[in-house]
């Protein structure tokens, strides 16, 4: 079950009076997911330590169940962990360890490890950027399904199914004149790629990057605008079926830089809209025994891509 803001009805209502016996008001009990709800789930959310977007979703909902439970209140229905039907693969995909560049001083790996499918793309990508005379950079891949998710780490995370990569954190955001990366703020909490080079065939733009500093335990966004040579990196993600995502709604606030999400790009060219599901995705790497050891199985398995799987 997906409840947000926009929705209607008797589901509504029962989520507006669970928030309100559990201390979060969410306005009037009307049975309308208006603004006023969506941000009484941001403040459970953040009491609960988990990801902050206003929407109760599977995770959002077996905690909010859970909580419930707890002062011995009645729960709320939810149909998203019906029985699976799932089974085994024949094939698995693999694992494959791809290199990436590790920049002095500035942390991140030497690799990324990600989905076969996923790998290949990467590859084809990584050998434009570098013709460009540019750097991919790594903060890691794959995460292991023992590995808990948190404010800034979806329990749906594409880094379970091998399938989203990171940029190393340090190389953009931090000094536009030296960072390896220029990030552009776009409408809807999105973000633009900018990767330096000294390739002469590289023309020079001027690009209003964006740069965190902090002000009174506060991240302050400020554009600074640079000059210099420079390729669309996006643009070259998104060749390779790679997407970006927005920064959480916390940063823009003043969050934790954390919270930014510039350096994740996830391939969703491995992906059928509306089709695909988070449990299969999680079959093409594990066994089925396997997969059902993951701590947010049965809150993830059902999720479907473009609905309530991002």
């Amino acid at each position: 079950m997906l409840l947000r803001r926009g929705d209607k009805g008797e589901d509504i209502e029962d989520l507006q009076e669970a928030l309100l016996s559990l201390g979060f008001h969410p306005g009037p009990i009307d049975g309308k997911f208006g603004r006023l709800t969506e941000l009484a789930i941001e403040r459970f959310q953040k009491s609960q330590k988990t990801l902050v977007d206003g929407i109760c979703g599977p995770s959002t909902m077996a905690i909010l169940n859970s909580s419930l439970s707890k002062k011995s209140l009645a729960t709320l229905r939810d149909d998203s962990n019906k029985s699976d039907n799932f089974e085994n693969n024949d094939k698995l995909l693999g694992w494959v360890a791809c290199p990436a560049d590790k920049i002095a001083g500035k942390g991140g790996y030497a690799r990324v490890t990600l989905r076969s499918d996923a790998a290949e793309s990467y590859k084809k990508l990584r050998e434009e950027v570098v013709a460009l005379g540019g750097v991919l950079t790594s903060a890691g891949g794959r995460r292991g399904l023992s590995s808990k998710a948190g404010p800034a780490r979806s329990r749906k995370s594409m880094h379970y199914v091998g399938l989203a990569l990171d940029l190393a954190l340090p190389t953009g955001m931090q000094n536009p004149d030296e960072d390896e990366y220029l990030i552009v703020m776009e409408d809807d909490r999105r973000w633009t790629i900018w990767c330096k080079s000294e390739n002469e065939s590289v023309p020079e733009v001027t690009i209003p990057a964006t740069h965190v500093t902090r002000r009174r335990g506060k991240s302050v966004i400020r554009i600074k605008e640079v000059t210099t040579r420079a390729f669309n990196l996006t643009e070259l993600f998104e060749k390779h079926g790679w997407k970006g995502i927005r920064g959480r709604r916390s940063f823009f606030k003043g969050g934790a830089y954390g919270g930014a999400e510039w350096w994740h790009f996830q391939y969703e060219g491995a992906l059928e809209k509306n089709v695909s599901t988070f449990g299969n995705e999680l079959l093409k790497v594990y066994s089925l025994s396997q997969a059902r050891r993951f701590i947010y199985w049965d809150e993830s398995k059902n999720c479907v891509f473009g609905k309530n799987w991002f």
